[in-house]
């Protein structure tokens, strides 16, 4: 199988909107659609979508959700411990940020180390909390790289001080997939690419 990820940046904040295709079929997976969907929908072209992926429920990263999924027929898969900021603009700090951002595509929930197959591909789903109390990080096959949202940045690590962060959990969470085996390049939700596990 080969994967092939392509990086859209969407929105204000130059959200990385990821979309993450099996070769061979030309499925498709797109992850984390913040905003911009006539963008993201014109980048998809002739492939195939099979479904969203949320790597958390904040604003910036859910603006296109419905736009994304209604013109495709497609589900959203997101942690069920995120799921309430999809109908919750408070939660999804977008009041904090002056925005009203809902999400109506009701949401497939997702749980620790669950194994989805999408797209022909299968994926391990990693809670990974701070950030967010529902942050995932989404492990993709034959170490084609892991789409790791906020938790991880390129040199940093995501922010911790909003209502339902945690710096403890976030360190727990950076532990966990820092100390992967193989090393692999990770994708995250801002800014350029980075590394995740080691190889030894």
């Amino acid at each position: 199988m080969s994967i092939a990820i392509q990086t859209l940046l969407v929105g204000e904040y130059q959200m990385n909107c990821y979309l993450v295709e099996n070769t061979q079929t030309q499925e498709v997976l797109i992850v984390d659609p913040g905003a911009d969907g006539d963008a993201i929908i014109a980048a998809v072209g002739e492939r195939k979508p099979a479904a969203v992926l949320l790597t958390h429920g904040h604003y910036d990263h859910i603006g296109a959700v419905d736009a994304v999924c209604g013109h495709f027929a497609i589900p959203v898969y997101i942690h069920e411990a995120d799921a309430p900021k999809l109908t919750d603009p408070r939660r999804s700090i977008a009041t904090t940020f002056g925005y009203d951002t809902y999400v109506r595509t009701t949401p497939t929930l997702l749980v620790d180390n669950q194994q989805l197959t999408l797209a022909g591909m299968p994926i391990t789903v990693l809670h990974t909390p701070g950030h967010s109390v529902g942050s995932v990080c989404y492990l993709l096959p034959h170490n084609a790289g892991l789409l790791c949202g906020d938790t991880l940045f390129q040199g940093g690590y995501g922010r911790y001080d909003f209502e339902d962060g945690s710096f403890s959990d976030l360190k727990n969470s950076l532990r966990r997939i820092l100390y992967m085996h193989p090393r692999m390049t990770a994708y995250p939700g801002h800014g350029g690419t980075t590394f995740a596990g080691r190889d030894a």
